[in-house]
């Protein structure tokens, strides 16, 4: 069935790609970087993919996705709502200065995220997928 449809083979092939980047520098990341940078990096690709700078998310999910001690991400992220960089209330954070966030963020986040971006400009760049 996928032989039949060579765009949506394409999309999902680009797709998978960059997931796998993704995977592996999160393996990466998650043994060479510190906890800010991890941490900065996730905020930043979790609001690329929902397309959004609020994001509804506990301390203890990002402490589980992470893999870091709850306590640590609250003192990070109470950095950066010192900073400017983000808003936290219970359940939600809203990013406010994204460029800050990036920065801060390690090269795994530059690189996953044109991963993402690439292949979704190779598709968007084609005819619709049908």
């Amino acid at each position: 069935m996928i032989n039949e449809r060579p765009k949506i083979r394409e999309h999902l092939f680009l797709y998978v790609q960059a997931l796998q980047l993704h995977c592996a520098m999160t393996g990466l990341c998650g043994v060479r970087r510190d906890r800010e940078q991890r941490l900065a990096s996730w905020l930043c690709l979790a609001s690329d993919a929902a397309d959004a700078r609020v994001l509804p998310v506990t301390h203890d999910y990002l402490s589980s996705v992470l893999g870091l001690r709850r306590a640590g991400v609250t003192e990070t992220l109470a950095r950066f709502e010192e900073q400017g960089l983000i808003r936290k209330t219970r359940g939600v954070l809203q990013i406010d200065e994204r460029k800050g966030l990036k920065q801060k963020a390690c090269c795994c986040y530059r690189l996953v995220s044109s991963a993402y971006a690439s292949a979704q400009s190779a598709v968007s760049a084609k005819e619709p997928v049908s």
